[in-house]
């Protein structure tokens, strides 16, 4: 198994998550029926933001925690959606990939998950 190192690795990676999570029965619902996710045109802007993230490529134009607690807005983000979404992730990655970046992408997908947890917990606390 290799590591993590091109752009097609990344969407490789992406494609494989969404599959899995967009038919999870805890968390499917918030990519089909809450945020009404397309596929199509998430799956570029994803890869462009893990490719900034995994390889360096400041490819990545966006605010991913404006958009997650705007969808936070909408339906109740628990910790127990975002262990789902980690586990996915880290099952992915560890099926496709091992080395550096597999390791990077799995822990930097920890500490976002965490960080959007905390905020959307202190956005809701202010409600």
């Amino acid at each position: 198994m290799t590591d993590i190192t091109h752009r097609q690795d990344i969407d490789q990676l992406v494609a494989a998550f969404y599959t899995k999570a967009t038919t999870d029965p805890t968390i499917g619902h918030i990519f089909t029926e809450v945020a009404k996710l397309n596929l199509e045109a998430h799956l570029p802007v994803i890869g462009d933001f893990w490719e900034s993230v995994l390889l360096g490529n400041m490819v990545y134009r966006g605010n991913p925690m404006r958009k997650h607690l705007a969808l936070a807005r909408k339906t109740a983000l628990q910790g127990e959606h975002f262990e789902v979404w980690l586990g996915l992730w880290e099952e992915t990655v560890r099926e496709l990939f091992a080395g550096e970046k597999a390791e990077l992408a799995i822990f930097r997908a920890r500490n976002i998950g965490r960080l959007m947890l905390h905020k959307i917990k202190v956005m809701e606390e202010y409600k």
